[in-house]
């Protein structure tokens, strides 16, 4: 046949079909670096998911490093620390009007002594061995019995503090507590050095967490002076928080429950 027009002979034509298989399953460079790219792709893709994680993960530590860092400056060691430090302060603005009546003020009623008590209720909590030494009490310090779950005895320092000024309170409305009454009566000296106690420790604490927020002074119609708005923004532990830290360890005396020093007990010589 001929050749020159294009026509190939039988034997070129079936030496064509048989290089046809090999052409088919023949892998071409370019899609080999398509492939390539595409691993590529997703291993970068992992990487990076990978580094995002890490700088969040490393953020979050420091963002809590700080936070730790910020408390223990103005705040003494505390077990408590950990229940308040991870959440944000909350803004709070102070109703300070001279009418504004809240559940815990005016003359006592079973709401209001309820109210005092619901802020003062996880009075005593246990702690351990180490929160002791931090604070640099003695190990002896006393511990809750075996049967109420043991630990070492302890109290919030801000729960004394709602304590002494419900104690003032009472003081205020000695008519409505017959108990009070009877104690100042049978009493008269531990009364007196217990109210003196509540006064000066409540003093202590203002002067030691001095809020230093400011009041401003208005105009006030019919008035001649400037009056001060007590009115002012804060930022408050949360208190729910706090609460939900104390309730988990907190001790629950029986109400007949009678202490007694344990034998082997170490014992000051002096009243605290």
């Amino acid at each position: 046949m001929f050749t020159k027009r294009g026509y190939v002979t039988l034997a070129d034509d079936s030496s064509l079909e048989s290089k046809e298989p090999f052409l088919e399953n023949a892998v071409y460079p370019q899609k080999e670096r398509s492939r390539a790219y595409k691993w590529l792709h997703w291993i970068y893709h992992g990487l990076s998911v990978v580094a995002i994680v890490g700088l969040l993960t490393c953020l979050q530590l420091m963002t809590r490093t700080t936070q730790l860092a910020c408390w223990d400056k103005f705040n003494y060691y505390s077990p408590v620390n950990d229940a308040v430090t991870p959440h944000p302060y909350v803004h709070k603005v102070f109703n300070g009007s001279l009418w504004h009546q809240t559940p815990w003020t005016g003359p006592p009623t079973e709401a209001v002594e309820k109210a005092w008590y619901d802020i003062m209720k996880y009075g005593m909590i246990s702690v351990t061995k180490e929160d002791i030494e931090k604070i640099h009490h003695p190990d002896w310090s006393a511990q809750f019995p075996a049967e109420s779950g043991g630990g070492y005895i302890a109290a919030t320092i801000g729960t004394h503090q709602l304590h002494c000024l419900h104690y003032i309170w009472q003081d205020h409305y000695m008519e409505y507590f017959p108990k009070t009454q009877d104690k100042k009566q049978r009493v008269p000296e531990l009364y007196e050095r217990h109210y003196e106690h509540c006064v000066d420790y409540i003093r202590q604490s203002l002067m030691c967490q001095f809020d230093t927020g400011i009041i401003p002074y208005n105009w006030v119609l019919d008035h001649q002076n400037p009056t001060p708005n007590a009115n002012t923004h804060h930022k408050c532990v949360d208190w729910t928080a706090l609460q939900n830290w104390l309730e988990k360890r907190a001790v629950e005396v029986p109400e007949n429950f009678v202490w007694t020093q344990p034998k082997d007990a170490i014992s000051l010589g002096w009243n605290p």
